[in-house]
Order: structure tokens, then C-alpha cells, then sequence
């Protein structure tokens, strides 16, 4: 009996999936997500299709006008300038930088000293608890003329932020990100198993085999989770580039989230700002349903990889 138990203990068993009254307990999070993210969403995407601007008599008597924001935007080469950039951004500081970053900090911190190790991931936690405007301030000062790095590179009077705008931006953002991906690479990597790991060693396999077969293979869901997180979070990361270089010099900077607020609240476009802020809609929320979906698919890894039990 005890085995049967045990046996069905991971199965789900066999129940109605819903029930009318969850309804009521899911209205009050129903009617917040409707008015705060829905409706304002919605009423976004209608400006899009708008004269609406900032200042002047379309500011108040604007008027529905289809489609044509969307053909403007398609022909606007800064448009695809920003979204160039903008995916560079994500993908280069985001996705790869602060991915790595936080793996390479967290096996750092688990293959070193305690003490120092408690420093590095002290530092690397601090650092992504920082607002992003006590971030933009930091690598500010210490990218321009007699900052710590032109310094470090022997070009004290060089303003390494404006020479090298957004390898300056993306680092920054690295930095700022890496201490949340450590985090999670630090709890993916206590549940490796240290009886494969010492199989291994007893199998003559030297660190980088052990990595590659091993580890690597183990932290493949963190890595694609971690991965798509910092995605998002580079994705919205309007005030570090917004403070540090205002999307130039040459719009070398300007990603898509500064793009929409430049047209918006500095060239007076609101419609077309809202436009460009509804690719950003868009493309968020493709990074979010990839997110779900390996979220659901590392559970479901989870839950397979555990063994069997026998009745």
C-alpha cells in the first residue's frame, strides 16, 4: 500500500480543472491587469493610428488616420538604425554578456576561497540592487576625462564614452545585470550531482571535459531562463543609456525604448512614439512567451530527470 502511495505521490491525480468560483478570487488581479496593463496597452496602440501630437491643434483635435504612422515607421531608416541597436544591446550585453558573466562569477565564487568568494558575490549583488541612475553616474565618471579606465589605458584626457559609446553602455550593463544571473547560476550549480562529478574524476576526465559533458549540459535551462531574463531587463533599460549618452554621439546609442521617448516628448510626435513603443509591446512580449515556455520546459526536465519510484 505504502508503495502505491509513493508510487502515485508525483502523479496528478484526476480533478476538475476548474472551478467557477476561482473567478471571483481572480477578479480583483483580473480588473488590475485590465486597467493597469491592458486598457493603457490598448489606448497605445490607437495613438499609433493617430495624428496625435504633443504641441499644437493636434494636440487636442486629432483624428484617427489608419495606417499611415505604420508606413512613415517602415520607411524611416532610423527606425531600423534603432532596432539594429536595440537588438545588439539585448542580445550582445544582455543575453550573452551578463549570461556569462554571472556563470563564469558563480563557478568563480564556488571554486575559490569562502572569504573571497563572499566579496566577489557581495560586490556582484550590490551592484544589480543599484538604481540605474546611481549606475549611469558611476560608469560616467569613470569613462570620461580622468575616470579610472581612460586612465587604467593610459588616455587620462580621452572620453572613452564617447569613442566607444556603446561597447561603454553594454559593459555598464553587464555589470549592472551580472550579480542577478550569478544567483541563479550559483543554485543551479549546487544541485549537480557530485557523484557524477566524482565519477568523472575517477574516469581521468580533466576540468574542461567535466564542464563540457557535465556541468554545461546540467545548466542548459538556466542558462536559456537567465538568458531570456536579462533580455527583458536589458529590453527596459531606458534611464542607464538615457543618463550616460542620450542615444548619441550619432544616434550610436539610440535604442528603441530612447527612440520612442526622443519622438514623442522632443520632436512633439506622440502618435508615432507610441508607434515605436508598440514594437517594443510587441517584441516584449515575444521575449515573455519564450520565457513561459522554457520556464515550463525546464519544470518539465525537472520532473522527468527525478527517478522513478518502484513499487
Amino acid at each position: 500500500m505504502t508503495g502505491r502511495l509513493e508510487a502515485f505521490a508525483g502523479r496528478r491525480l484526476p480533478a476538475r480543472r476548474f472551478e467557477a468560483m476561482s473567478l471571483v478570487f481572480m477578479s480583483p488581479a483580473g480588473l488590475l491587469l485590465f486597467f493597469l496593463f491592458l486598457a493603457p496597452v490598448g489606448y497605445s496602440f490607437y495613438l499609433g493610428l493617430t495624428n496625435l501630437q504633443l504641441i499644437g491643434p493636434n494636440s487636442v483635435h486629432y483624428r484617427f488616420t489608419g495606417l499611415f504612422n505604420v508606413r512613415a515607421m517602415l520607411r524611416d531608416r532610423e527606425f531600423y538604425h534603432s532596432l539594429w541597436v536595440t537588438l545588439l544591446f539585448v542580445v550582445g550585453s544582455g543575453a550573452i554578456g551578463s549570461t556569462i558573466a554571472g556563470l563564469v562569477l558563480a563557478m568563480l565564487i564556488q571554486k575559490g576561497a569562502r572569504a573571497l568568494g563572499a566579496v566577489v558575490g557581495g560586490v556582484a549583488i550590490l551592484a544589480c540592487t543599484l538604481p540605474p541612475v546611481t549606475v549611469a553616474v558611476l560608469w560616467h565618471a569613470t569613462t570620461t576625462v580622468d575616470g579610472i579606465f581612460p586612465m587604467l589605458l593610459g588616455m587620462a584626457k580621452s572620453e572613452i564614452l564617447y569613442r566607444y559609446p556603446m561597447t561603454v553602455v553594454s559593459v555598464a550593463n553587464v555589470w549592472w545585470l551580472c550579480g542577478l544571473s550569478m544567483l541563479m547560476f550559483g543554485a543551479a550549480l549546487r544541485n549537480i550531482s557530485h557523484e557524477m562529478i566524482e565519477a568523472a574524476i575517477l574516469e581521468r576526465a580533466n576540468g574542461v571535459q567535466r564542464f563540457l559533458r557535465i556541468v554545461l549540459p546540467s545548466l542548459r535551462p538556466t542558462i536559456l531562463t537567465s538568458a531570456l531574463l536579462m533580455s527583458l531587463l536589458s529590453f527596459g533599460n531606458f534611464t542607464l543609456i538615457f543618463l550616460l549618452t542620450g542615444g548619441g554621439p550619432a544616434n550610436a546609442t539610440n535604442i528603441l525604448p530612447l527612440y520612442s521617448y526622443m519622438e514623442g516628448f522632443t520632436f512633439h510626435r506622440l502618435a508615432f512614439g507610441a508607434m515605436l513603443g508598440n514594437v517594443i509591446v510587441l517584441m516584449s512580449a515575444v521575449l515573455g512567451v519564450l520565457f513561459v515556455l522554457i520556464s515550463r520546459y525546464s519544470a518539465r526536465r525537472t520532473a522527468t530527470a527525478r527517478p522513478e519510484v518502484e513499487e
